[in-house]
């Protein structure tokens, strides 16, 4: 710490429930900063209330206190002073310095007042804490550049991963290929200055044959005081070069590339040496690997001869190795703030707070595996995570897509075969295309329509499409018509375009790639169709590989297993964004064989997720608007979710049975088991619907339903089991942490075992033979049982401070109740209690209901309502239901576990 950095205190002993740090006095108002004629001291006004706002941001906040040094100060007038605001905006994410500092004038103590909040990063690529000067350098090009704190995320990241890949403790996608003649030139360019520094003597005024470059510096001595110099410039150097690959630094060179050295008079070389040994040592530096060596710097003195080969002086030669994890040029100027004083962090502490992750989340890393990384991955790329208990994307690219011998397989094998069955013809037309290929490796990917596959609008005259995936030629798309006049190679070339885009930007494949458009028609004609062949030109680089197949079909995998939920988890990303094979099973079935179905799926197996998806299919299958599919389900909230999705048109059953329908083609009904048939046969009417309009074809009815969450004892207005067919059964558990589907297995075989209200439970009973947990993820399931109402609230208020201070917010808790009488009366208990207690402890809740679970309110609402919603953290308050509903207690302890995802809380009245 410097003379200037004096140690600012925390003075406790105020009228503030907050720690205070009293900076001094310091002239306020723009016009009298500007007439402050010693500029140290404006300096070390500003950098006193930066480093003590840089603390309390880092702390929790506070309060700075601040006397006002100039007389007549009037703040509503003269205001703070630009430099000051400036200094205090640059600390914010975003420059947001409204969101974090409110300035107060207290005129009787003639003091200025700053209240800061606390830190909180906007998103992924946001410092973890703040900083006023990362102390980080990296080389960019031929300039040394100080990182922003930004910018040092993305650096320490790298970083890491770099050093998780030495210890084997994972891969991760590969980096993208740099351009060959960039590589080659930066290589020799260091080849060169390799050589260079391998020298013993030089000429003064000889020209050097390379330049500065990314891991080349010229520096032209001309001061008088080399020593203060050095200590000057060389933290700065072999930082940016030991965070950049190495490097050369030449001191006696000019930036022309000419020798002119240092004068032999004028340095004495082993002052210079120990100098260079003294910055060194002096420099901070941090690990993440567990080797843990130092930073690795040479110094050679080349000694310059003049024409007459007279020692003239020498130039100071500097070899900085690239360095394995982090070399700072200076402790990072970051602060917090510890007992009564505030500290600047040391540089071990501010990289591990940079890099802190939630205790949660390291846990659901531990349960979770990224498959797409954002560090490694094309700017547009969202990290993917599998589930360690299910199948990785290798086990599902292998599953899918098998990569076996030479030749060409055909895959997925009924796919192929049912459509070499319904178009004779086609299998030959196929291995006419393959026969050229019949040594290489690869694959040909059928799909009765790759556009469907990948968003876009299905053509009725297609017959298929074919992905070509093969070592040694490029990805090509034929797209199979037989009415060539009705198809074109605009479409076939849209569908290659899309599905390129989508390989790069949602599958992360980072080396080059094309997809090349190949129409053909099936028919006695189709050599006729020059329009068929059609060259579409790339370089040779885009040639498929055999050692990039591999990423290439982990990249298909994602963009075909991945899907967007329409909740968001505590990760900042999808929780679980690959569909388990089951799901993708169901999702690729034929809209136009199976235009009826029914699914059975367990609590937590993601029904909703697939009857979303499947009405993105409905809608490019059948060319629909989205006013011409409905989706229906029993309440409101989940239809006010599915709305802000703009698919359908999201309605409830009662909507349902009085609206007119005239032009809705597709039906598809979510939690059915909860629909009620006294307001009308509701199933008759989507029936109707869907059987098509005079000419018009039938339309989709699909019914997603699981009798285990049945919330009411009531005929529910299903055909009977018996007619429920053809049925699908989703029966992996992808939702719930496995200590609450433990909770939920054992309310599962209660229902089973002890039936109470009529559903299948034969069926029931062969889906639960199947029933798994698809993860390790532990969670946590808590009981208490006998308790007072006050009691409750007090243990919900507690539990909901304990979960804010650890990081979680008002979106990831939810309260439900059996009844929404039940909700009323505990909301008014909990509400005052709740807000008491999050003010005393300067934390912000607000209540919202389950229309709301977007938002960012505590949801407080009833159990039936919240249907078909999820939340990370579920307090269940009492889920049993009045005394004349005993038949169905089973079901709602059911329904109210399997809407938590990792905590749950069952409480139970006295």
């Amino acid at each position: 710490m410097t003379m200037e950095e004096s140690p600012l205190c925390v003075d406790w002993f105020t009228d503030y429930p907050d720690a205070v740090l009293k900076v001094g006095k310091v002239t306020f108002g723009e016009k009298s900063r500007k007439k402050m004629t010693d500029c140290n001291l404006r300096r070390k006004q500003v950098g006193n209330i930066s480093r003590a706002a840089c603390a309390f941001l880092n702390s929790g906040g506070g309060v700075i206190k601040a006397e006002v040094d100039n007389k007549d100060y009037n703040y509503e007038e003269h205001g703070i002073g630009q430099d000051i605001e400036k200094a205090l905006t640059e600390l914010t994410p975003s420059k947001m310095s409204r969101k974090y500092f409110d300035f107060e004038y207290m005129r009787e103590n003639n003091c200025v007042l700053i209240f800061v909040k606390s830190w909180s990063s906007d998103g992924s690529s946001s410092p973890r804490i703040c900083s006023l000067r990362t102390g980080l350098c990296q080389r960019s090009l031929t300039r040394t550049d100080s990182m922003s704190p930004t910018e040092a995320v993305q650096f320490l990241k790298e970083k890491e991963v770099s050093a998780r890949r030495k210890r084997g403790e994972g891969t991760g996608p590969r980096a993208k290929k740099a351009l060959l003649s960039d590589v080659q030139q930066e290589q020799n360019l260091y080849i060169s200055a390799e050589r260079f520094y391998q020298r013993d003597g030089l000429c003064f005024g000889e020209k050097l044959n390379f330049t500065e470059s990314t891991h080349v510096e010229f520096k032209n001595f001309t001061t008088k005081n080399i020593l203060k110099y050095m200590k000057e410039i060389l933290p700065n150097y072999i930082s940016a070069f030991a965070n950049t690959q190495g490097g050369f630094l030449f001191i006696g060179v000019d930036d022309n590339g000419t020798v002119v050295g240092c004068r032999n008079d004028k340095v004495n070389i082993s002052e210079l040496k120990e100098v260079i040994e003294h910055v060194k040592g002096k420099l901070p530096i941090s690990h993440f690997c567990s080797s843990l060596p130092g930073v690795n710097l040479e110094c050679k003195m080349l000694e310059v001869y003049d024409k007459d080969q007279n020692l003239y002086g020498y130039v100071c030669a500097v070899r900085i190795q690239p360095f394995c994890c982090v070399v700072f040029s200076e402790t990072p100027d970051s602060w917090t703030v510890k007992g009564n004083e505030i500290m600047r962090m040391t540089a071990n502490e501010w990289t591990s707070l940079m890099m802190a992750t939630d205790p949660e989340i390291s846990n659901l890393c531990e349960a979770f595996r990224a498959e797409l990384s954002v560090s490694c991955a094309p700017p547009l790329t969202k990290t993917v995570f599998s589930n360690k208990g299910l199948a990785c994307l290798r086990d599902l690219q292998e599953s899918l897509f098998p990569v076996n011998g030479n030749g060409i397989t055909y895959k997925p094998d009924n796919l192929s075969k049912e459509l070499f069955s319904e178009y004779p013809g086609l299998e030959d037309l196929m291995n006419e295309q393959m026969e050229e290929l019949q040594y290489s490796q690869g694959l040909l990917i059928f799909a009765r329509s790759w556009a469907v596959a990948v968003g876009l609008p299905e053509n009725q005259h297609v017959v298929c499409d074919a992905l070509l995936i093969a070592a040694g030629k490029y990805p090509t798309l034929y797209t199979v018509t037989e009415d060539y006049s009705m198809v074109g190679f605009e479409y076939s070339k849209h569908i290659a375009c899309t599905l390129k885009k989508k390989l790069v930007n949602d599958g992360g494949y980072t080396q080059k790639v094309c997809v090349i458009p190949h129409l053909l028609h099936l028919g006695i004609n189709r050599e006729l169709n020059n329009d068929s062949h059609v060259q579409v030109k790339h370089p040779l680089s885009y040639v498929l590989l055999p050692n990039d197949m591999p990423d290439l079909l982990h990249s298909l995998v994602i963009i075909l297993l991945s899907f967007r939920s329409f909740l968001s988890d505590m990760l900042g990303c999808e929780f679980f964004n690959l569909l388990t094979f089951k799901q993708y099973e169901i999702l690729t079935m034929n809209l136009h064989k199976f235009k009826k179905l029914f699914i059975y799926g367990l609590p937590g197996t993601g029904k909703t997720v697939v009857a979303l998806n499947i009405i993105e299919r409905i809608k490019n299958v059948f060319h629909c608007k989205s006013d011409e599919i409905l989706y229906i389900c029993e309440y409101q909230p989940l239809t006010a979710i599915v709305k802000r999705r703009n698919i359908c048109r999201p309605v409830t059953r009662v909507a349902f049975l009085k609206g007119n329908y005239q032009s809705v083609k597709h039906i598809v009904i979510d939690e059915a088991q909860n629909f009620r048939s006294e307001d009308g046969d509701w199933y008759s009417k989507a029936q109707c619907i869907t059987q098509g309009h005079g000419h018009c074809e039938p339309g989709v009815l699909w019914i997603f339903l699981d009798y285990l969450q049945t919330s009411h004892p009531f005929p529910c207005g299903l055909p009977h089991p018996s007619e429920q067919y053809p049925q699908e059964w989703l029966t992996i558990g992808v939702r719930n942490a496995t200590q609450i589907y433990n909770t939920m297995e054992q309310e599962m075989q209660n229902i089973v075992n002890y039936p109470q209200i009529d559903i299948p439970f034969e069926r029931l009973r062969m889906l639960l033979n199947e029933a798994v947990c698809g993860h390790p993820l532990p969670g946590v399931c808590r009981v208490e049982e006998n308790l007072e109402e006050e009691e409750i609230a007090t243990y919900v208020v507690d539990t909901c401070r304990q979960y804010f201070r650890s990081g979680y917010s008002g979106k990831d808790i939810a309260i439900l109740c059996n009844t929404m009488k039940e909700k009323d009366r505990y909301q008014c208990i909990l509400q005052p209690k709740m807000r008491a207690t999050m003010r005393n402890f300067k934390l912000d809740a607000c209540f919202t209901t389950a229309d709301n679970v977007l938002g960012h309110g505590i949801v407080l609402d009833s159990i039936r309502r919240f249907s078909g919603l999820e939340r990370n953290i579920v307090f269940g308050i009492n889920p049993v239901p009045v005394p004349t509903q005993n038949a169905i207690s089973e079901n709602l302890k059911l329904c109210v576990a399997s809407r938590a995802n990792l905590q749950l809380h069952l409480l139970y009245e006295r």
